[in-house]
């Protein structure tokens, strides 16, 4: 029996037995009876093949594909207790263990893939090239680096395209979680702070986490030797992703553009408090708000961004404070990357 020949339904059923997201966008387009059959192929399957090519399509592995369905799995941990506890445990096996999660709970269309792809092109790239230029290779290679090259010379150990994905993960996580703190009225669902903190330490590993174990000087309890911690051979136990982190977002060369596209939509707050939070809230939109940082971008998100800094404006709730360490170093109850990042790696200055 011809292939073609087969009924509708069973020619639906092809993408379970395929072995990637080439197989599938290969055999899809060898006729219009498969491409028709294929387009009903559920979201949750094409990412299944979709990781079965992660290596190869959707580098750098697996934080391409984690940026595209944290956003998802965010969603379902917020639906319960029991739910946000398997996330906080994929947290704190690391990355692996949350792109495992991501391909069990959340799916991509095609349209999806398509424009995780496009993107790359107009946003990823540019913004990694920006980040390299700030703390990478590119900086590094300045002229007389450590004799006035660069105005913030400090020793950074930084891999751009994996501290961009990084930084767009945890926007993809706990923006709704911001959106919570700035319209409590609405009673929305967010992350507490500890589970953004879990997200941080074994996602963006830093060498300084994997020397708190047994010796806590951050405040947040003991690091846990699990995930990217298992061994003194780890690769999180010798990365220096969330020292990198902390000095991309304090860097004058992220900060500088973010506070001109701010000052695109109105004067800065004169209240220290609000101010920060409109800072950490312009910026926290995942992978769609890279965007505001290209040419035009101002213009396409400028109702957005005004609509979140009159809401900050009227919002009359200080945020809640938590303080870590021998220096009381704050935290806050909604998402701010910098200073999370801050304290989780603090314990290594005096």
């Amino acid at each position: 029996m011809a292939l073609l020949t087969l009924p509708t339904e069973l020619l639906m059923l092809l993408p379970n037995s395929l072995q990637n997201i080439e197989d599938f966008t290969n055999l899809s387009s060898t006729c219009r009876t498969l491409h028709s059959a294929f387009a009903s192929t559920p979201p949750s399957q094409i990412l299944r093949l979709a990781a079965a090519s992660s290596c190869v399509f959707f580098r750098p592995n697996p934080w391409f594909l984690v940026a595209a369905t944290a956003r998802q799995v965010g969603q379902w941990a917020l639906q319960s207790p029991e739910n946000n506890e398997i996330l906080r445990a994929a947290f704190r096996n690391g990355i692996d263990a949350l792109f495992d999660l991501c391909v069990a709970k959340a799916g991509l269309t095609m349209d999806d893939i398509r424009r995780m792809h496009l993107a790359r092109f107009e946003t990823i790239n540019p913004v990694s090239d920006m980040i390299d230029r700030m703390a990478g290779q590119q900086w590094y290679a300045t002229p007389n680096f450590w004799s006035g090259g660069v105005s913030e010379a400090y020793t950074v150990d930084c891999e751009p395209m994996r501290a961009l994905f990084q930084y767009v993960i945890y926007g993809e996580l706990f923006e709704s979680s911001m959106q919570s703190f700035l319209n409590p009225e609405a009673s929305l669902p967010k992350f507490d702070l500890q589970t953004r903190f879990d997200y941080i330490r074994y996602c963006i590993p830093d060498w300084t986490t994997f020397r708190h174990i047994g010796c806590d000087e951050t405040g947040l309890g003991d690091a846990e030797q699990i995930g990217p911690f298992a061994s003194e051979d780890s690769e999180g136990s010798n990365s220096g992703d969330g020292m990198a982190m902390w000095f991309i977002l304090e860097c004058g060369r992220w900060n500088r553009p973010w506070k001109a596209i701010r000052e695109q939509i109105g004067p800065e707050f004169e209240e220290e408090w609000r101010q920060e939070i409109w800072v950490e809230a312009a910026q926290l939109h995942g992978l769609a708000g890279l965007e505001i940082l290209r040419l035009g971008g101002v213009e396409k998100w400028h109702e957005r961004l005004t609509q979140i800094r009159n809401t900050i404006s009227k919002i009359s709730h200080r945020p809640k404070v938590e303080k870590f360490g021998h220096h009381q170093n704050p935290a806050y109850d909604y998402p701010n990357l910098w200073r999370e990042a801050y304290i989780c790696c603090s314990g290594m200055w005096p």
